[in-house]
């Protein structure tokens, strides 16, 4: 028994091991900071007109003109359509897309194309 409650006392004074459990608390900050920041950024009448293979066409507003870096980060999620300012027009996002960009923290909202804002 005593040794079981000196087990995680003894690998705390470890300096590697306890590196590692900062770096691995930090990481898991910043993705539960991820998803819960991404809740809310796709308006209710995202997806609403699938096409026949599930995906359809959304429009991400970004709070600045998007660089080149954005864009190939978008694309990986639909196929660009244009910009237009600060919003870019995407095709083809499945619905595992739209999460997949709600989680980008340079992301300001998601909407149906069309939908003003």
């Amino acid at each position: 028994m005593r040794l079981r409650l000196r087990l995680p006392v003894r690998a705390l004074r470890n300096a590697p091991l306890r590196r590692l459990l900062i770096v691995v608390l930090i990481v898991a900050a910043y993705q539960g900071w991820l998803s819960v920041q991404a809740v809310g950024k796709a308006d209710p009448g995202v997806g609403a007109r699938p096409d026949p293979q599930g995906r359809f066409p959304v429009d991400v507003v970004l709070g600045f003109p998007p660089e080149r870096y954005h864009m190939l980060q978008l694309q990986k999620h639909g196929r660009l359509r244009g910009t237009e300012g600060t919003v870019v027009h995407l095709r083809s996002v499945s619905p595992a897309g739209v999460d997949a960009l709600a989680r980008m923290y340079w992301v300001k909202s998601i909407r149906s194309p069309g939908a003003g804002g």
